[in-house]
């Protein structure tokens, strides 16, 4: 998984308009990134990483800079409390990840996170819904398209309460681990109390490097993680994925902040769990 960093480094590093020559002139001060989740059935799982100014040159002298490994990370759930063990992975940018053994998501139960760091204290609180079930998973060839396609799934929402949704995919022997697909986060606005068709668009694997081909192909084995969380997190994806999408300039911004949860001073990210539910399918 990339880190929030390298995705959010683009919309807070250009304070003001400036010549070209003049960008590396630009004061910026840089803000620790949170990217923590919780899934029912799952550990608490946090990385910490540091936002960084768009011409901030990456690369292995100095991408240590972006690392933070030093924090003592805490997650409640109410009935215990477990300091988070600090672990490395050297596929995963940031390396390093913080994790823990004991406390496991509970769809219904409330998770506080406390982040202890260079004498600053960083808080954030989620909760895990209760996961939902799609009526249908399918696949379609796109028009004009011989062997690609994407999938559909169908929903029955319940009108009595509002609901919040993201969608990721791993092609079987393909993907290294679960990407979350094109637009990932949605609401019920427009479909609440209703049965709902949707189109899953493939996502990209890398955020900074955005491609046009969304399909699945004819033949792929397609994992669906299909969750639910609650409006703070969800508000963090809708407007992290509205700079990423819909903008789609790296110089140009829609105007409105990513809402991160995250509580401190100079900080970023998002503290989220996950109700999820897994299915299955062959493309055919």
């Amino acid at each position: 998984m990339r880190s929030l960093a390298l995705i959010l480094f683009v919309f807070v590093s250009l304070t003001r308009c400036a010549p070209e020559s003049d960008f590396n002139a630009i004061p910026y001060n840089k803000k620790l990134v949170v990217d923590g989740a919780i899934e029912n059935n799952g550990f608490p799982r946090v990385q910490l990483s540091y936002s960084a100014a768009y011409f901030h040159e990456i690369d292995s002298a100095n991408i240590r800079d972006l690392i933070e490994s030093t924090a003592k990370v805490t997650v409640s759930d109410g009935e215990q409390e477990e300091v988070l063990t600090l672990r490395r992975d050297n596929t995963l940018f940031p390396p390093f990840y913080y994790e823990g053994t004991s406390i496991i998501g509970k769809a219904g139960k409330r998770y506080d996170l406390t982040i202890e760091l260079k004498g600053e204290l960083y808080t954030a609180t989620t909760t895990i819904p209760e996961p939902k079930k799609l009526d249908k998973l399918w696949f379609a060839l796109a028009p004009d398209k011989d062997s690609l396609g994407y999938l559909y799934g169908k929903i029955s929402d319940n009108a009595e309460e509002q609901n919040y949704y993201r969608l990721f995919t791993q092609r079987k022997n393909v993907d290294s681990r679960f990407f979350p697909v094109y637009l990932s986060a949605i609401d019920d606005q427009y479909f609440h109390g209703k049965s709902f068709t949707f189109t899953v668009f493939r996502g990209p694997e890398n955020f900074s490097e955005i491609k046009d081909d969304l399909y699945f192909a004819k033949g792929d084995t397609i994992k669906l993680k299909f969750c639910t969380m609650d409006k703070s997190h969800y508000d963090f994806w809708r407007t992290m994925e509205r700079e990423l999408y819909i903008v789609g300039n790296p110089f140009a911004s829609s105007g409105n902040d990513v809402l991160s949860n995250i509580k401190g001073k100079n900080v970023l990210g998002v503290w989220g769990g996950y109700g999820v539910t897994l299915y299955e399918t062959v493309a055919r």
